[in-house]
């Protein structure tokens, strides 16, 4: 056997976990591990796997899989997509730069969309100018500065770029390209930075007309105003602008609030979220809006495709396919008139209702002719669904073959390959027979190795090639049973083993095939090249092959068959044990053929075998089988490393047959002989002192851990014995969820933080149950009113809720949390809150002096977060001097527990070994004063690029709102007049 590698058999297992670890495993320093991985990555039906398989495929550095990589960045799963980025980053694939330009507009997920900006910018350098200066317009504050990041780097050395990137920005006076540029500018310029502000030109606008009686910064406190508000009384306009928001509930409810309205015109409106793919949320909430209607579908597909000037692409798409779902000939032939548009958008949401219209085939079918990629991808997805209608079928395959001299793209050509499979057109199968694309390679192989086509000179080429889809396509009877015994991948090994046992009949014809390791004794029948191949088969390193060779075998067609089966049933596979075990119990003459077996001498190699044989032989615990118990234990001549499994098996007997038998009753085992092994403490680390919390009367570790990122429930273990004992908690934290849970020990030493997102009485008290229903518990230590922005989510009536349920004896202690430090000291002045958490680094040290001071001074609870600034204090700062030493997470979580008045810190590692370091701060909770001044001059010197960073990048024009109102303005200015509030 060859030396397989057993994570690459298991990729293939049914359980999904055991997929997950090999993924990580798989030796990818091996060619035929990183094809495996490279199967994973395009075929296996988890996510996971398939994302763990994209980024071991980066880390080996071989270009060879690029494409596959390349082929990922359309999987359906953003974090495939993301890993498929790093991946191509890493292996410098400059061919990425056609899907960037595309990633950069159409990509939904913004932090896919980051990674495509970022893979650009490294691999192709000034080349990727055209994708990052796409990405400025991008409504997600983060994708755009990724781009100003990579900008400035490469701008930095590049006074060509620079150039390019200023000539870009005149033709933007206002936006989010020319703030982006005006710290660019400061980047290249950092004398200037200092002095460098917002213009007012490019102050975001107003808002929305409208928007003000309901609109708050606090998107909970809108909810609860909308939540007060009949659907008639509000602006259409606001409703749609709020499909887009962050806030769950508010988009929930806005929805429902349009679906009331009952109003084409504003359902209108909101399909214009359609076309905008890179705002969170907001398509899907405007085709969750569409999935069912409020209004009368059908007259809503016609007002679409009858409006001035034009509809735009998105509600288009929707309308030609609601015209076609309910046969309406006038407007389905209405489509035809946009195949001839010149924006391939328009030519794109046409033929995707055409598609669907068989009358039009033939307009589908001339698309192949358009110059754009995405408008011929229309028909060749059409094409991979199979049309069922033989009559489609044929026209597609005719339309394709005469495409395939304009087949550019590898899709294009796949799809080519196919359609000359199926009409047997071997000209152009050889044309692809050796395409680059190995998929449409393997489908032209298999189609001419079918037909008999191929030279054997090509056959061999195939058979010997690298690519294993490669030597499966030309896999055939011939060579199945060597295939499924040599080959290197398992994929192969188990069509060439299916292959054998399909053709089992048609190869016995051949004549028998005895083996020269399994040699028939002179009275049984020579084996088939069936039997011969299954015998051999038992010893694959794939679980999966193993069981199928079981199934092939009977103990009564001789004895290698015999131990064959005798030894799987002993595999540590439960599939082949389960395999072995049928045609065993079947077996009429099992036990004679038993007895032959255990009649041979024992040697030290057959004991696996010999306690098989007597596992079986023992089976029914009958007088026969302890007959049989007694002779063999009473004996000298088993071996005696069988014979403590024999008197393991003497305890599935009966006991009154040992009471004639006490020197037998004497052998059988009392218990077991293994010493239980105790698990290995955990390595101590030093526990900080707890620290009270306020006048709450609750005492909390310095650091608070959140779930926010960890997967399994080993850490909060590992966290508790360290010293921490007082969790943050969300709904959506499973790991932290079943750790809290873990029982009435870890209930009763945790300090539970929890909260909600809400505003007004109902809506709290219902998430509090809520909270206490999913951890099993009867009380929350601390309940905080989240990401509080607005006065008025601290109200007069979500207070009094919050200290009823504490009179309730449902929460110990409430509180808020948020940003703001001038709205949590004026909070304090008209309410007493227990709890408070705000922002608070060096980078942010305000609260410093004008909160922390006060709420020390009325006995609140302190706690922090964002205490890296979102990981910057942790990197250098340009103009900073080389020399200077940069913090470490440690230092930031003990300048911010060393304020006065700070009860603990929120920490929310990504992993174990952030984690494991983090841990750190309990040894010592404080920073030593004398790096207190040099903790804040780098802070101050962050906080001066943030500023600006967050002037010209964070809060400029660009976001969702911007993006609503540009597809607004795209209609002209008539559009722009507010709908009617009823």
């Amino acid at each position: 056997m060859l030396d397989w590698d057993l994570a690459a058999v298991r990729l293939l297992d049914e359980d999904v976990t055991v997929r997950r670890e090999a993924a990580g495993t798989v030796d990818v320093s091996r060619l035929d591990g990183r094809y495996a991985l490279r199967q994973a990555l395009l075929t296996d039906e988890d996510a996971q796997v398939r994302a763990v398989a994209a980024r071991r495929l980066g880390d080996a550095r071989d270009g060879r899989f690029a494409p596959a990589l390349l082929e990922s960045l359309e999987d359906p799963m953003p974090m495939v997509r993301d890993r498929a980025w790093r991946a191509l980053a890493r292996l410098g694939v400059k061919d990425l730069l056609a899907s960037a330009t595309r990633a950069v507009r159409r990509e939904p997920v913004w932090w896919v969309r980051r990674a495509a900006v970022r893979a650009s910018a490294s691999v192709a350098g000034a080349d990727a100018v055209a994708v990052l200066l796409a990405a400025l317009e991008d409504p997600f504050w983060r994708v755009r500065h990724a781009s100003v990041q990579a900008l400035a780097w490469l701008g930095a050395e590049n006074e060509a770029l620079r150039r390019e990137v200023q000539q870009a920005a005149a033709k933007h006076p206002q936006g989010p390209v020319r703030a982006a540029v005006a710290w660019l500018e400061s980047e290249w310029n950092t004398g200037a930075r200092d002095g460098a502000t917002l213009p007012a030109s490019l102050a975001a606008p107003a808002g929305v007309p409208g928007a003000e009686p309901l609109s708050s910064e606090d998107p909970a406190v809108t909810t609860a105003r909308l939540e007060a508000r009949s659907a008639e009384s509000v602006s259409a306009r606001e409703l749609v602008e709020w499909l887009g928001d962050p806030h769950e509930p508010l988009r929930a409810l806005a929805r429902r609030r349009l679906r009331e309205r009952k109003d084409i015109e504003a359902i209108r409106l909101a399909m214009r979220w359609l076309d905008e793919p890179r705002v969170p949320h907001a398509r899907d909430e405007a085709q969750a809006l569409l999935d069912r209607p409020p209004v009368d579908e059908v007259a809503l597909a016609k007002r679409v495709l009858e409006s001035l000037p034009k509809p735009r692409p998105g509600a288009l798409a929707w309308a030609g396919l609601t015209a076609v779902k309910h046969g309406l000939q006038d407007p389905v032939s209405q489509l035809r008139a946009w195949m001839a548009h010149p924006d391939a958008a328009y030519r794109r949401a046409a033929l995707g209702a055409l598609v669907h219209a068989p009358t039009h085939r033939r307009d589908v079918l001339n698309a192949l002719d358009d110059g754009d990629e995405t408008v011929r991808e229309e028909v060749i997805a059409a094409w991979e669904q199979r049309p069922k209608a033989r009559a489609a079928f044929d026209d597609f395959v005719e339309a394709l073959i005469a495409f395939a001299p304009k087949a550019r793209t590898v899709r294009e050509r796949r799809a080519v390959a196919s359609a000359a499979a199926h009409q047997q057109d071997l000209d152009m199968l050889r044309q692809f027979a050796w395409d680059e694309d190995s998929t449409t390679s393997a489908t032209a192989l298999a189609a001419l190795s079918s037909l008999g086509e191929l030279s054997d000179a090509e056959r061999q080429q195939a058979r010997a090639h690298e690519d294993p889809w490669l030597r499966a396509a030309v896999l055939d009877v011939d060579n199945a049973a060597h295939v499924c015994l040599h080959d290197a991948d398992a994929t192969v090994r188990r069509q060439a083993l299916e292959l054998v046992l399909t053709h089992a009949r048609e190869l016995d014809d051949e004549g028998p095939a005895p083996s020269a390791e399994h040699p028939s004794p002179a009275s049984e029948e020579a084996p088939t090249l069936k039997i011969v191949v299954a015998l051999a088969c038992c010893n694959s390193p794939d679980p999966w092959v193993r069981a199928r060779a079981a199934e092939q075998l009977s103990p009564e067609s001789g004895d290698p068959q015999l131990r064959a089966l005798l030894r799987l049933s002993r595999d540590t596979a439960l599939m082949v044990r389960t395999a072995a075990a049928s045609p065993l119990e079947s077996c009429e003459t099992l036990d004679a053929r038993l007895d032959t077996l255990l009649r041979q001498p024992a040697t030290d190699d057959n004991v696996d075998l010999r306690i098989a044989a007597w596992t079986w032989r023992l089976r029914r615990a009958d007088d026969d089988a302890f007959a049989r118990l007694r002779e063999s234990l009473g004996g000298t001549t088993e071996s005696p490393r069988v014979v403590p499994h024999l008197r393991a098996l003497a305890l599935t007997f009966p006991e009154p047959l040992f009471a004639d038998e006490p020197e037998l009753a004497r052998q059988r085992p009392t218990s077991s002989s293994r010493p239980r092994e105790r698990p290995a403490p955990r390595p101590f680390q030093p526990r900080a002192s707890a620290r009270p919390l306020g006048r709450t009367g609750l005492s909390v570790s310095p650091l608070v851990l959140s779930g926010a990122h960890l997967t399994t429930r080993e850490p909060f273990f590992e966290a508790r014995d360290a010293g921490i004992d007082t969790f943050f908690w969300e709904p959506r934290y499973a790991a932290l969820t079943q750790f809290l849970r873990g029982g009435r020990n870890t209930r009763e030493q945790s300090v539970i933080i929890a909260g909600t997102y809400h505003s007004g009485a109902a809506a709290i008290r219902r998430d509090v149950e809520s909270a206490l229903r999913r951890l099993r518990t009867t009380w929350l230590d601390v309940f905080l009113l989240f990401w509080v922005r607005a006065p008025e989510r601290l109200s007069d009536e979500n207070h009094a809720v919050l200290e009823q349920l504490r009179a309730e004896g449902k929460l110990r202690a409430f509180g808020f949390s948020t940003h703001l430090r001038d709205l949590a000291r004026e909070a304090l002045d008209r309410h007493d809150w227990p709890v408070v958490m705000t922002r608070h680094s060096a980078a942010h040290p305000g609260a410093e002096s004008t909160f922390l001071p006060e709420a020390q001074r009325r006995g609140t609870g302190v706690l922090t977060f964002t205490t890296t600034c979102y990981g910057r204090l942790l990197k250098p700062v340009p103009g900073e001097p080389q020399d200077t030493p940069l913090p470490t997470a440690v230092d930031c979580y003990r300048y911010s527990l060393s304020q006065p008045g700070v009860s603990a810190s929120l920490t929310a590692p990504r992993n174990r070994r952030e984690l494991l370091h983090n841990l750190d701060v309990l040894s010592r909770p404080y920073m030593e004063p004398d790096t207190l001044g040099a903790m804040r001059a780098h802070g101050e010197r962050v906080r001066a690029q943030g500023r600006l960073l967050d002037s010209l990048v964070r809060r400029a024009p660009g976001g969702p709102r911007e993006a609503l109102l540009a597809l607004m303005e795209e209609e002209g200015p008539a559009e722009l007049e507010d709908l009617p509030s009823s």
